[in-house]
């Protein structure tokens, strides 16, 4: 018991390390996108709907992420 209490530990560890390293790039990912879509008139439609998209993909990945913890 004593090991495998050992090793869910370091794969605890290992899971809160990813969601860290992942959760700070994504988080600049996601604000730049914001700020780009507070302009939407100054962007061409086919580009708002690719910041959309990148926007949208980003929380789904945030959430992936916050779930690592579970």
């Amino acid at each position: 018991m004593g090991a495998r209490s050992g090793a869910e530990r370091s794969e605890g560890g290992v899971l809160r390390k990813l969601r860290h390293d992942l959760s700070n790039p994504l988080a600049a990912v996601l604000a730049e996108t914001q700020l780009l879509l507070l302009s939407p008139d100054k962007l061409t439609p086919d580009l708002v709907s690719s910041l959309q998209q990148i926007e949208a993909l980003a929380r789904r990945m945030g959430q992936i992420l916050e779930n690592l913890d579970m």
